[in-house]
């Protein structure tokens, strides 16, 4: 019989689901908050009791987002407490509520009603007081709210709020406007059996919940996090949230990359209905809170209802609503909180491989990366780089001079990361392996102790199970010969259970590597600290940012189930933040490991300031592999273990956008692919990527977050590197007559468009500085930035798929299919209503421009030639780029890495499109320093009031180096005839924050570029510049390219206000 505790697949769990029962009605409803409240006021919330005894607890936490709390194990009121999940930013939920309220200036009311007829009560949350504070926008008006029906019997819930129309296209005139038309309208319902659950009889812990909710039929959901398929937008399916080491996304259900199903390394249960009220402003967003499994059955078995399951804990539900996408990201990321600001090369080219040796390999891969003057700023260094496999340390044989190594490659430009796994293996060494001894003897490593309930109770019956290749298979740990190929001849027998040993586990990175080991216990506030600590060997010889892989934790199959921790081991938890520490299984709390992972490293390299001066006012990064919702405030992501296919690649955007709609603001995928592609028609894997797809990816993928290539080498690939292409065709003539081009063409173009992305960089930078403060990711789905494009929500769908935004006004479409494929090698492209668009004309040098072709109208769809060639003169059209009319876009010269100033600052050139008004704030520092991060943020402001209750240094807290030592820059445009010979357009460039001057990145000039259409003679306008005096400025007039170009002669933002004007 299968273990219950293990994971079962969402259909297994909807299957027994069907047997399920629940509360029918309400018997009684309470106001009472619990005696544990921080601020009883701010409870803002009612409990329910069922006719099956269980209780549900229903609060406000906004004017417009509300909690639903329900725990079939429950009967005491007091036990549904006012603690907060350590995925909320502030411990108490009272207390976070009173700050949000007082951050955001409002002051709200709750009321609660019983209909005449008795039949339900309304639970009501309004605004009564909205004021304005200095320095920040009220997203709330007075009478803003929402109201909740609960109806008695049956039990449901109904959230209804106040609905605008979206403004007509083409108003009718006289037609009253869109706020006189406002209505009431269902953003959020459940059905009348709106929980089922069950409580295994006999293993305790297994405690199920099934939540219905109504899926209305014009809905249009999004998010979801990450998960596998194409399609921005969910079609009906089930979904796995496991935190599972799914390597090639095939593990469970054998489909690969496209199945939605498959269980990936990183759950984020957020999800948006982007259309139940078609043609009103409404966005309606879930969160489930949960460390354990969660299965959803959207709109599978049955298209009316978007089913979330539990399968230990309890449900615990977010819904908000507001008028847009950006609105709920930044009502979802207030509570769940948003990344601090990262180093500006964080958003330049990496390489990673996992086989880079020895010293050598990477000065031969950078010094080859610059010979060829590809831009490259991070280098990744896998596990060969430790000492046998021992998590911090350096091996002495092949990396003898680590110091040395880092400061040479620093010197070239290259920040390394080196792969950190939580793994301490159980081999010490000669001279001791410190972090071995100081965790056995300070017992910081989970102990063996066992969840026996409903098991025999002896070792020799524990079997563990997986899954692979699309079927479920059991390991018995006793048995020697399954275990990993570095050899590992334990007792399992007399280790298990044994309480006082530390839990015996292993991980194996194939081909022979890898080391049998303990874990530490990151669920405790003291094993954080110490393992933070940990880095200071790296960081003093030169490391200067951290890849953690591994994060579930990965272990080998035959130390535990799912290719993780065994489901029964008991192990600390404070999934609650503000509690002791309790004891769970394993199963219980899943994704909590690697939240706190993620948390003690971003913690312990925050404070290696104070122990090494090299560190001090250095920004920190982590780039993780996955773990839990919140997790971005200390690491970016990146989508796990892929391979070289157009399967993989088909995804990619896909999967950017949607964790981007949860705040997260690095992510990507490893282009190129890290495993090899397996050719079913010669049953062997390819030894490098295809080229062809390796351009797609690089050429697609240059504006995504993170830009990093990876790939296995060892026995598995020979290359994977642009300029090892080329040179694989010396090797190999006889290529030449059928893909010699090809080969050539995959150096030029990566090249390329390496280098167009250097030269935005200060507009990924801008929109990740922006993330800060609004919760927006760097990459934006379309549905974000044209929120009154309805026809998302039918003929032009399927675009949200593959095309994305950078900022507002960058559109991207890559080409995901490849020349077998998509023999023509083009693709429709979908430009959104309500605005021209331009082809753009960025290049990445400042002697490659080109006049702007006719603008295109918005609505409109191109069929879009991308051919892949080996001349120069295509590279810009092998990805279709189009510019928003009026955009505003900076470019800086391209160097070979992020803040190269060996050839003195790198001057800004701001290019102005013609179109309509617009506005574009740049934030200009050092792109390396704490201080420059803004000080008066709300996520700083209430996990700084958390820090000073908790009095821990495990706590979040504001960066104390941070200052605002930015500055903040706008640059507006207003035209009085858009897209007009006859417009006159007025710039203007105005500080807004000065708290930083960026003379040493940007130096002593600007440029002003302002681009016109065809049939305008540009040597015929008149230019005045305003002040007269004090500044001096050069102005030019190019008619071969139709742009007016203004030098100002100064640092961008150190005159109050500089107004150019241009006209006829």
């Amino acid at each position: 019989m299968d273990d219950p505790i293990n994971f079962i697949t969402a259909e297994e769990y909807y299957q027994r689901a069907q047997g399920w029962a629940g509360p029918a009605r309400v018997t009684s409803l309470s106001q009472t908050p619990p005696t544990t409240a921080s601020q009883p006021k701010y409870w803002r919330g009612v409990t329910l009791t069922f006719d099956d005894s269980t209780l549900c607890v229903v609060q406000f936490v906004r004017p417009t987002l509300f909690r639903v709390r329900y725990d079939p194990a429950v009967r005491n009121p007091e036990e549904y407490d006012d603690a907060n999940s350590r995925t909320i930013i502030e411990d108490y939920m009272s207390q976070l509520v009173y700050d949000l309220d007082d951050f955001a200036g409002i002051t709200c009311a709750t009321e609660l009603k019983e209909s005449d007829d008795q039949k339900y009560w309304i639970f009501s949350s309004t605004v009564t007081e909205a004021l304005e504070k200095e320095g920040k926008q009220q997203h709330y008006k007075v009478g803003d709210g929402m109201k909740l029906f609960i109806y008695k019997d049956p039990f449901r819930i109904q959230a209804v709020r106040v609905l605008t129309p979206l403004p007509d296209l083409y108003p009718i005139p006289g037609s009253p406007s869109t706020t006189s038309r406002a209505i009431e309208k269902v953003v959020w319902q459940t059905s009348p059996k709106t929980f089922r659950w069950n409580i295994h009889p006999v293993v305790s812990v297994v405690k199920q919940v099934v939540l219905d909710v109504i899926k209305a039929g014009h809905g249009e959901f999004i998010g979801f996090g990450e998960q596998g398929g194409t399609s921005f937008m969910k079609t009906p399916t089930f979904m796995n949230y496991f935190n599972f080491d799914n390597m090639q996304y095939q593990q469970v259900y054998s489909r690969g990359p496209l199945d939605a199903r498959e269980p990936l390394y990183h759950s984020d249960p957020f999800y948006m209905d982007v259309n139940s009220n078609p043609e009103h402003a409404n966005v309606t967003a879930s969160f489930l809170d949960n460390y354990s499994q969660i299965a959803v059955d959207f709109g599978f078995t049955n298209s009316g209802f978007i089913r979330l399951g539990t399968r230990f804990n309890a449900m615990d539900i977010y819904v908000i609503s507001a008028n847009t996408v950006p609105e709920v990201t930044r009502l979802h990321t207030s509570i769940i909180g948003r990344p601090k600001l990262k180093p500006k090369y964080v958003l330049g080219h990496h390489q990673a491989c996992y086989g880079y040796e020895k010293v050598e390999d990477l000065y031969a891969v950078v010094e080859q990366y610059r010979s060829v003057g590809i831009p490259l700023d991070g280098l990744h260094i896998d596990v060969d780089f430790q000492d046998g496999f021992r998590t911090f340390t350096t091996n002495p044989r092949t990396f003898p001079d680590p110091k040395g190594m880092f400061t040479k490659l620093r010197e070239n430009g290259i920040k390394c990361s080196t792969n950190i796994t939580p793994v301490i293996s159980i081999n010490d060494r000669e001279g001791g392996y410190s972090t071995l001894r100081e965790g056995l003897e300070k017992g910081y490593f989970i102990k063996d102790k066992r969840y026996i309930d409903g098991t025999s109770g002896k070792a020799e019956d524990v079997l563990y199970v997986c899954y692979g290749g699309g079927s479920k298979y059991t390991i018995d740990p006793k048995d020697v010969s399954i275990r990993p190929d570095f050899g590992d001849n334990y007792d399992f027998v007399a280790n298990w259970n044994a309480k006082d040993y530390s839990y015996h586990g292993g991980v194996s990175y194939g081909y022979g590597n890898g080391t049998a080991g303990y874990y530490p216990d990151l669920n405790r506030e003291e094993v954080r600290e110490w393992w933070g600590k940990q880095y200071h060997y790296l960081y003093d010889m030169g490391l200067e940012f951290v890849w953690q892989d591994m994060t579930t934790p990965a272990i080998h199959t035959s130390y535990g189930d799912m290719k993780g921790l065994p489901s029964r081991l008991l192990m600390s938890s404070d999934a609650v933040s503000s509690a002791a520490p309790t004891e769970k299984t394993a199963a219980e709390i899943w994704a909590l490991y690697s939240y706190n992972l993620h948390k003690a490293t971003a913690h312990g390299l925050d404070t290696l300031e104070q122990s090494l001066p090299s560190r001090k006012n250095k920004r920190n990064f982590i780039l993780g592999r996955g773990s839990f919702a919140g997790m971005y405030r200390y690491a970016g992501l990146w989508s796990g273990d892929n391979a070289s296919t157009w399967e993989f690649w088909k995804i990619t955007v896909s999967q950017v956008l949607s964790v981007g709609l949860n705040g997260v603001s690095v992510s990507g995928s490893d282009m190129g692919g890290f495993e090899p592609y397996f050719n079913p028609s010669t049953g062997q894997e390819e030894k490098y990527c295809n080229p062809e797809l390796l351009i797609r990816w690089y050429a697609g993928s240059f504006l995504l977050p993170w830009f990093r290539n990876h790939y296995v080498k060892k026995t598995r690939k020979w290359f994977q590197e642009p300029y090892a292409y080329p040179k694989h065709l010396e090797q190999h003539p006889e290529l030449e007559p059928e893909q010699g081009w090809l080969y050539r063409a995959v150096q030029g173009i990566c090249k390329y468009y390496v280098e167009l992305r250097y030269s935005l960089i200060q507009v990924l930078y801008d929109a990740m500085f922006d993330n800060q403060l609004n919760g927006l990711p760097i990459a934006r789905s379309m549905l974000l930035t044209d929120t009154q494009d309805t026809s998302f929500f039918n003929e032009s769908q399927r675009f949200l798929d593959d095309q994305y935004v950078v900022r507002k006004d960058i559109l991207v479409a890559p080409i995901i299919k490849g020349s077998n494929e998509n023999p023509g090698q083009n693709r429709d492209v979908y430009l959104p209503l309500m605005h021209l668009w331009y082809p753009s004309n960025l290049r990445p040098w400042d002697d490659q421009g080109v006049a702007l072709g006719p603008p295109v109208d918005g609505g409109s769809v191109i069929n879009y030639t991308a051919r892949i060639t080996n001349e120069y003169s295509g590279y810009p059209f092998v990805t279709p780029v189009y510019l928003r009319e009026g955009a505003i876009i900076p470019q800086v010269g391209v160097r070979q890495w992020v803040g190269d100033l060996s050839s003195g600052p790198n001057r800004m050139k701001i290019n102005v499109y013609p179109g309509r008004d617009n506005e574009y704030i740049t934030y200009l520092d050092d792109g390396v320093s704490r201080s420059s991060a803004p000080d008066d943020l709300l996520h700083y402001q209430i996990i700084a009031s958390v820090a000073v209750a908790r009095k821990s240094p495990d706590s979040d807290s504001p960066d104390q180096e941070a200052k605002g030592e930015y500055r903040s820059v706008s640059i507006s445009q207003v035209t009085t005839h858009p897209i007009s010979t006859s417009s006159t357009r007025t710039v203007t460039i105005a500080p807004v924050h000065s708290n930083y001057n960026p003379v040493t990145e940007l130096g002593e000039k600007y440029t002003i570029i302002i681009w016109y259409d065809s049939g305008v003679d540009v040597s015929r306008l008149n230019v005045s510049v305003d002040p007269v005096t004090g500044v001096q400025y050069d102005i030019f007039k190019n008619t071969t390219l139709r742009t007016v170009v203004i030098d100002v002669k100064e640092t961008i933002g150190n005159s109050p206000k500089i107004v150019i004007s241009v006209s006829p």
